[in-house]
């Protein structure tokens, strides 16, 4: 199933995964902001960063998979980010 999508890095989604459990189908969402952009054509991947109880987690969902149900778009942000991947945290022990 072909996604149409209009959202660039930096702004937020809500992207819906059907998951099968068994004899179940169900839909989980996972709502972050797109950190990365990579491919062209089908092998276009997105990477999506959600910060969970103080943990940020990467997932990285291809655009033309069949189990994305569906991708909204959330929000954009007021200004210009021009590489999200400085958005990670350095941590130093």
């Amino acid at each position: 199933m072909q996604n149409s999508y209009n959202f660039k890095v930096g702004d937020i989604v809500k992207v819906f995964q059907n998951i099968k459990e068994a004899k179940k189908d169900r839909i989980v969402s996972f709502r972050g902001r797109v950190v990365k952009m990579k491919g062209a054509g089908d092998n276009k991947t997105f990477t999506v960063r959600q910060n969970i109880e103080g943990i940020e987690v990467d997932k990285i969902f291809p655009v033309a998979s069949p189990t994305i149900a569906k991708i909204e778009f959330v929000e954009s942000p007021k200004k210009r980010i021009k590489k999200a991947n400085l958005l990670r945290k350095v941590i130093k022990k």
